[in-house]
């Protein structure tokens, strides 16, 4: 019998064999090999199978969906297919540092742990709509491994104050947690947004929830990427709908019906609570907070010349249960988002940087790695540092965390 290896890293996908050859490339060159990885194709019509084939590596396995399916259906497949003790469903247009395993692996031996996740870096493509073409964003970081509680991972989540990105690329789960919420609820991953549904269940668990501080997941934003099209850019009315068109439409259980991510969240936050009411019972859905935070994305949205008018029509009327913040909500400015140090304000200000001051940064920030001190975080562009994809982005933020960190 087969020994299973540490890790499963899973890859759904669907019509992005240009991207997912790179995810690949970065799970083949890691420091540590006791892995395998399965690429999920979703039915996709384009060379997906021959792509991932044309690897000819026995750690690479190439499974296909029966028919293909919502998200939500086709990151399931993916998950039970996956024979590895910590699974990771890293999406096709990410990538990992080359000792992203070896550094998880080594927190879960130190800590006995199955419920582990890391820090980001986001990396912006050539396809990417906008003037951030070919630049990576790396958020501040410690360097350090440290345990997290319950109650400090889930309840500014419930709260829509997540602490952490709760992007699943960054996350391992152990399987065994897995398959106790699908013994007891029929699946692991069952929303929209997956991870919304999934990590306050696995948080509550699982007997440790390690974060590691260290940007060890490069998060691919891309012309194909959903969050790039839902969240930080306009690509046009066709192609939003294109993406929206693999969600699951039926959502009984949501108070509003949008796409945007904040209502993705709390898909998986309010479903995740009817179905083990026990277990998050200390964690409530906070409605209020979660309609500041729908109408401030939806005016940004707006503001990129998007038309959400049904949308901010939809959610006033559900305000109407609460006068006061009705009242509020009609007073707020329709640049929500745009408050100082918000992730909003940061991408505008990111927008708005010329060539010439992005030269200027990659100056200052290489004057930095030479002496360790890039912990606060940094965005530069490839063209400055000599990487034009997402591989080689991983690599230069491999030397760059080296320096600091080792």
């Amino acid at each position: 019998m087969t020994k299973s290896p540490l890790f499963s890293i899973v890859i759904p996908t669907y019509n992005r064999s240009d991207l997912v050859q790179g995810a690949v490339r970065s799970v083949l060159g890691q420091t540590f090999d006791d892995f395998e990885v399965v690429v999920s194709d979703n039915c996709s019509e384009d060379d997906t199978r021959e792509v991932v084939e044309s690897f000819q590596d026995r750690r690479v396995r190439y499974v296909r969906t029966p028919v293909h399916g919502v998200i939500a259906d086709s990151w399931e497949f993916a998950r039970s297919q996956a024979r590895g003790q910590l699974i990771m469903m890293l999406s096709d247009d990410d990538a990992m540092m080359h000792d992203a395993l070896a550094r998880f692996a080594e927190a879960h031996h130190r800590y006995d742990a199955e419920f582990l996740f890391c820090n980001l870096a986001e990396y912006r493509d050539r396809s990417f709509v906008g003037p951030q073409r070919n630049t990576v964003s790396c958020r501040p970081f410690s360097g350090a491994t440290r345990l997290v509680s319950v109650d400090e991972f889930l309840t500014p989540l419930f709260a829509f104050r997540p602490r952490f990105d709760m992007h699943p690329s960054a996350f391992m789960f152990g399987a065994r947690i897995a398959e106790e919420v699908v013994r007891r609820s029929g699946r692991f991953f069952r929303t929209n947004g997956v991870e919304y549904f999934a990590w306050p269940l696995a948080a509550v668990f699982t007997g440790a929830i390690v974060y590691l501080d260290l940007p060890l997941v490069i998060l691919g934003r891309t012309a194909k990427s959903w969050g790039s099209t839902v969240v930080l850019s306009n690509p046009g009315q066709q192609q939003i709908e294109k993406m929206i068109s693999d969600a699951d439409q039926c959502r009984d259980w949501v108070p509003l019906k949008n796409f945007t991510l904040c209502n993705l969240m709390a898909e998986g936050l309010i479903l995740s609570s009817q179905m083990f009411p026990d277990e998050l019972k200390p964690y409530p859905f906070d409605e209020q907070q979660y309609l500041r935070r729908s109408l401030s994305e939806l005016r940004n949205r707006e503001a990129m010349g998007v038309n959400v008018v049904r949308e901010i029509r939809e959610l006033m009327a559900y305000a109407d249960k609460y006068p006061a913040l009705k009242t509020e909500l009609m007073a707020a400015p329709k640049n929500g988002l745009l408050r100082h140090g918000s992730p909003i304000h940061r991408l505008a200000r990111a927008v708005g940087l010329n060539h010439v001051n992005r030269r200027l940064q990659g100056y200052v920030v290489s004057r930095k790695i030479s002496r360790g001190e890039v912990k606060n975080g940094f965005q530069v562009s490839g063209g400055d540092f000599g990487f034009n994809d997402a591989l080689g982005c991983a690599a230069f933020l491999s030397r760059v965390t080296s320096a600091v960190v080792n």
